[in-house]
C-alpha cells in the first residue's frame, strides 16, 4: 500500500505504521524466530575460548527467554532507520530533481527585489531571469509546497519535466501541479494562500520533478501579493556573461547553478518527533533487557560457585548481548529496508532509498551501546553479593 502513496500527508503517518506492523509480526513470531536467528551467532561463539562456549550454550538453551529482548531492540532499530532515512530519501530525491531540472547558469539571491531582477534582464547576453518565491498553501485536506515563478523565459532556466499540458499557458488564473497530488490538466483547484486569501486556479500542466521544485507552480505575481516579503531568488540563463556584470546589476552576490539545489534545514520538527519515538523505544528496550538480566541472579550465582570469575561471567553476558544486538540489527534492518523501498517507490518513483552509511552505523552502534549498558549494570549488581546469597534470590 505504501508504494502507491504519493503525498507527504498520506506517507507521513503510514510509513512508521508500516514499520510498526512488520515489527509486530516479528514480535509475535519471536519465540519461533529466536530459535532460528540465534543459531548462527551461537555457532560463531562456540569456538571462542573461555566463556564463548558458555555464551553459545546459553543462546541455544535460552532462545525463548531472549525473544522478548530481541523485539524491543528490533523495534528501536527499525523505527529509527525508517523515520530517519525516509527524510534522507526524500531530500536526496529532491536535490537530484532540482539538479537535473535547473538549467540556469547562475543564481542570485535570495532576497532579490523585483527591480533588481528587471535590471539583470537588461544586462547584455542574459537570455532569461526567472524570479522564484517559495511558500506553502493549504487546500481543504492537505498543505502544498509552492514555488511562484515568472513565466517569461522559464524554459531557459527550469525544466520541471512536464508530462501533460504546457507551461506556456502559465499566467493569471492558472497553475501547474506535480504528479501524484491528484490533479490533472483542466481541473479547477481551490486553496488558501499563505495569508489565508482563498483562490481558485486552473491546472494547465502536470510535471514530475515536484520534489525538487514544489507541489505546485504558481505565477510569481500571485505569490508575491500574499507573502510578507516578496523578495525572490533569481535563476539566470546567461552563458558567457561575467558574474561581475550580473552582480553589479542585481546589487547582490552571484553563485553558480549548484546553489539552486541547496536545501534549508526545515526538519527540526521531524527530528524532534523522531527523537521522542526513539526515546520511548529505547526505554522499552533498556527496561526489558535489564529485567531479563536481573532475573538471572541465581544462574549467575551458580556460575560463580562452580568456579567462574566475576570477569568471566560479565564477559559471557556481554557476548550474549552482542549476539542479540546482531540479530536485532539484522531483523530491524530488514523491516526498515522493506518499508523504505515501498516509501521510495511511491514518493520518488525509484525503489532505491537514500541511506547514509554513517547514519545507519550510528543507529546500530547506539542501540548496541545502550543494550550493553542495560545488560552490564544489572549483571554487576547481581554479582555484587556473595554467590551463596545470590542462590536465595527467586527468579
Amino acid at each position: 500500500m505504501l508504494a502507491w502513496v504519493r503525498t507527504d500527508a498520506a506517507a507521513g503517518p503510514l510509513t512508521p505504521l508500516t514499520a510498526l506492523a512488520w515489527t509486530t509480526a516479528v514480535t509475535l513470531l519471536g519465540p519461533v524466530l529466536a530459535r532460528v536467528v540465534l543459531g548462527p551467532p551461537a555457532l560463531a561463539l562456540a569456538p571462542l575460548p573461555g566463556t564463548g562456549g558458555l555464551a553459545s550454550l546459553n543462546l541455544r538453551a535460552g532462545a525463548r527467554r531472549l525473544a522478548p529482548v530481541v523485539a524491543p531492540l528490533t523495534l528501536m532499530i527499525a523505527l529509527s532507520s525508517t523515520l530517519l532515512f525516509a527524510g534522507t530519501t526524500l531530500t536526496g530525491a529532491g536535490e537530484r530533481q532540482a539538479r537535473e531540472g535547473t538549467l540556469a547558469t547562475h543564481v542570485i539571491g535570495p532576497g532579490v527585489p523585483a527591480r533588481a531582477a528587471e535590471a539583470v534582464r537588461r544586462v547584455p547576453g542574459v537570455r532569461a531571469a526567472t524570479e522564484v518565491l517559495h511558500t506553502r498553501v493549504r487546500a481543504i485536506n492537505s498543505p502544498y509546497s509552492v514555488q511562484g515563478v515568472t513565466a517569461e523565459g522559464l524554459e531557459a532556466t527550469m525544466d520541471l519535466g512536464v508530462t501533460s499540458g504546457s507551461l506556456a499557458e502559465l499566467g493569471n488564473g492558472t497553475m501547474a501541479a506535480r504528479e501524484g497530488v491528484g490533479m490533472k490538466v483542466g481541473d479547477r483547484v481551490s486553496f488558501s494562500m499563505a495569508d489565508g486569501t482563498p483562490v481558485t486556479l486552473r491546472v494547465v500542466a502536470v510535471y514530475r520533478r515536484g520534489l525538487g521544485f514544489g507541489d505546485l507552480t504558481l505565477p510569481h505575481a500571485l505569490v508575491a501579493a500574499h507573502v510578507d516579503a516578496p523578495l525572490s531568488t533569481v535563476l539566470v540563463a546567461a552563458p558567457g556573461v561575467p558574474r561581475d556584470a550580473l552582480a553589479a546589476a542585481a546589487g547582490a552576490p552571484v553563485r553558480d547553478r549548484a546553489a539552486a539545489v541547496e536545501r534549508g534545514d526545515g526538519g527540526a520538527v521531524n527530528r524532534l518527533a523522531l527523537g521522542l519515538i526513539v526515546a520511548f523505544a529505547a526505554i522499552t528496550m533498556v527496561n526489558t533487557l535489564a529485567m531479563a538480566v536481573a532475573g538471572r541472579s541465581r544462574e549467575l550465582a551458580l556460575l560463580r560457585l562452580v568456579g567462574a570469575t566475576r570477569r568471566q561471567v560479565l564477559r559471557m553476558v556481554r557476548l550474549e548481548t552482542l549476539a542479540v544486538v546482531l540479530v536485532a540489527a539484522v531483523l530491524g534492518t530488514l523491516v526498515a529496508l522493506v518499508t523504505l523501498v515501498a516509501y521510495s517507490s511511491g514518493m520518488t518513483g525509484t525503489a532505491t532509498p537514500h541511506v547514509p552509511v554513517l547514519g545507519y552505523l550510528g543507529i546500530v552502534g547506539g542501540a548496541g551501546l545502550l543494550a550493553l549498558l542495560a545488560a552490564a549494570l544489572p549483571a554487576r549488581a547481581a554479582l555484587r553479593p556473595a554467590p551463596v546469597e545470590g542462590l536465595g534470590v527467586r527468579e
